[in-house]
């Protein structure tokens, strides 16, 4: 139970609004509609520490920043679209936040005015979620950051396969395996750097791994606390925490899909092919997007058209590994492509294809010590071939 105290503390607006933006992203309104006390933010003070609070009906979102505390310690909760909104419109200042224990009203005072509002009791803010958690692991927050950031891209937006919407985290003795895909394209991360110590597994729904990327992982130095059971994850820095809903379901073996060997090895600038093909792109058929690559004498033709409205544009680039008088024709939807190239930090890369019914994988040329990146994308039929 929450004991309503009078409050008092002083914060920079800035910081105030930048914690107050990072909680707010966890709330929906489908929760609100059913629970309508979601709509608030929860705020704990503490002595100098203030944590917020924001959650829907699956996931809860905390963070702290520091005040200055000039009363008593206590909790309050407030729509979050009235504090936002008002602190928004602020310069970056000092200001004064009090909460009246007996009605509830709420001040925020400024260089040259005030807000008033009426705050709601603590008490009535869902409690947080408690985790039988059956693994526990510690690892830097950066190397995290780094596989989310790496793979979310490439997770399904289709509604109907839950479990290809999400994150996949593998946990192995020796290593971290991060993967998403859609289905046309799949991205594997492999942290090596990371030692788990046993094997578990869980998928992280999209939307969470956006909030931990763009949130508390990504301004944290040091290291993150891990802990999941079946159903649920929480994630824990020296500046808040997450608690979320894991998805249902199986994930696909994503290795079974990865192919081991190719008989084309293909070595090439990854921003001339990015550059080339989207060039092209731009004269194919708007339906398709696809965009033709001819692999021949250390040189890749690209192709595209749109015979509709009679267009089509060409373009050559160089490359190197290809076995002399082989040749390869192979075409693939330059949207997922592209998704591909973008993601990809090493200004080199290795195309590997086999031919043009089976996936392609690319994959960097230098990597950062301990991490293996193997992103795979499936071709598209050409027509009378």
């Amino acid at each position: 139970m929450f004991i309503r105290h009078s409050m008092k503390f002083t914060v920079t607006s800035n910081d105030l609004l930048l914690q107050l933006q990072a909680v707010a992203k966890v709330i929906n309104q489908k929760s609100v509609a059913a629970v309508p006390v979601l709509e608030n933010i929860l705020f704990e003070l503490q002595g100098n520490i203030l944590t917020l609070t924001a959650a829907d009906q699956s996931n809860r979102l905390t963070c702290s920043l520091e005040v200055n505390n000039q009363a008593e310690d206590g909790a309050f909760a407030v729509r979050s679209n009235i504090v936002l909104d008002a602190i928004k419109e602020l310069s970056d200042q000092p200001i004064e936040i009090e909460v009246d224990s007996e009605g509830g009203k709420a001040t925020i005072t400024y260089s040259n005015g005030h807000y008033s509002f009426l705050s709601t009791s603590a008490d009535v803010y869902p409690e947080g979620l408690e985790l039988n958690a059956a693994h526990t692991f510690v690892m830097p927050a950066q190397s995290l950051l780094k596989g989310l950031e790496r793979t979310l891209y490439a997770a399904s937006d289709d509604d109907t396969r839950p479990i290809m919407t999400g994150v996949y985290l593998d946990f192995f003795p020796d290593k971290l395996v991060t993967v998403a895909s859609d289905g046309r394209i799949l991205v594997r991360y492999t942290d090596s750097n990371i030692k788990c110590g046993e094997t578990a597994s869980f998928c992280l729904p999209a939307r969470i791994a956006q909030l931990l990327t763009r949130g508390i992982l990504a301004k944290e130095a040091g290291e993150v606390t891990l802990s999941f059971d079946e159903r649920n994850a929480s994630f824990t820095t020296s500046s808040g925490s997450l608690t979320a809903r894991l998805l249902e379901g199986k994930f696909p073996n994503y290795n079974s899909v990865i192919p081991t060997n190719s008989v084309h090895n293909i070595i090439v600038d990854k921003d001339q092919l990015f550059f080339a093909s989207k060039r092209v792109s731009l004269f194919s058929n708007r339906a398709s997007s696809l965009v033709i690559l001819d692999f021949a004498d250390d040189s890749i033709r690209i192709t595209g058209q749109d015979l509709d409205l009679s267009i089509a544009a060409e373009e050559t680039i160089s490359c190197s590994g290809q076995q002399a008088g082989t040749r390869l024709r192979i075409g693939f939807d330059f949207s997922y492509l592209q998704r591909l190239l973008q993601n990809v930090s090493s200004e080199q890369i290795q195309f590997s294809l086999n031919d043009q019914t089976r996936a392609g994988v690319i994959t960097p040329l230098t990597c950062d010590e301990g991490i293996d990146i193997t992103a795979l994308i499936i071709p598209m039929k050409l027509l009378g071939e």
